[in-house]
């Protein structure tokens, strides 16, 4: 099966669901990354970062065993500038080329617009009357929030949390110590917080937003 899992930033897709991309690649499912931003321009200087944060998400993919990954490249923390039919028309591209029975997306529960943006274009990208997509699925992102993450979806990731965690440390520039929420900590506790919810050791946490039955 096609799985689409699309990005914000280089990162996100460990940090919301790492563990959850690995175990459908070993469930020999073809798992496709869009990354919408070049994640660093707005917190770095130097240019060379933008090549540092893809380098990293390359490296990271080949942990979790994602098959492959489209760069769009837009602006960091600049998506709001941006003509929202820009960025749905791209989206739309690599839905209509790639064919994903599941398509998973960044949350809009938090203070980072460029999540809720991509948010609303997978909304729009991936609408019944024009694709075959037939979940689109919300994964969670650690961070300040402006409502809580509300799941209706529980992952059990016991097996495969070596692996995000190991993926997760691709991405050096961005790791920082506990209680910061980039952090290996963190990311432990919330896989036990999620898991004690559901009745599990680990987990990670979704939010069906559309789900057609065939």
């Amino acid at each position: 099966m096609n799985i689409l899992v699309i990005a914000a930033h280089p990162d996100d897709e460990v940090l919301g669901m790492g563990g959850t991309i690995k175990k459908m690649s070993k469930m020999k499912n073809t798992v496709h990354l869009c990354v919408i931003s070049e994640g660093a321009s707005a917190q770095y200087k130097d240019k060379k970062m933008i090549k540092q944060r893809q380098e990293s998400c390359i490296q990271s993919s080949k942990i979790l065993g994602i098959s492959k990954i489209d760069f769009l490249d837009f602006p960091d923390m600049k998506l709001d500038t941006i003509p929202h039919l820009e960025i749905n028309r791209a989206l739309e591209k690599i839905i209509s080329k790639f064919k994903p029975k599941f398509v998973f997306t960044t949350p809009n529960n938090d203070l980072n617009k460029d999540h809720s943006i991509v948010f609303e274009s997978s909304l729009v990208a991936t609408r019944p009357h024009i694709t075959k997509v037939k979940k689109l699925i919300s994964y969670e992102i650690p961070g300040l929030t402006n409502s809580p993450f509300i799941p209706n979806l529980y992952e059990n990731i016991f097996s495969e949390l070596k692996f995000k965690i190991k993926a997760l440390e691709c991405y050096k520039s961005e790791l920082n110590n506990f209680p910061h929420p980039r952090s290996i900590e963190v990311i432990n506790s919330i896989s036990k917080i999620r898991g004690m919810e559901s009745g599990l050791k680990n987990a990670e946490a979704f939010k069906i937003i559309r789900d057609i039955s065939e």
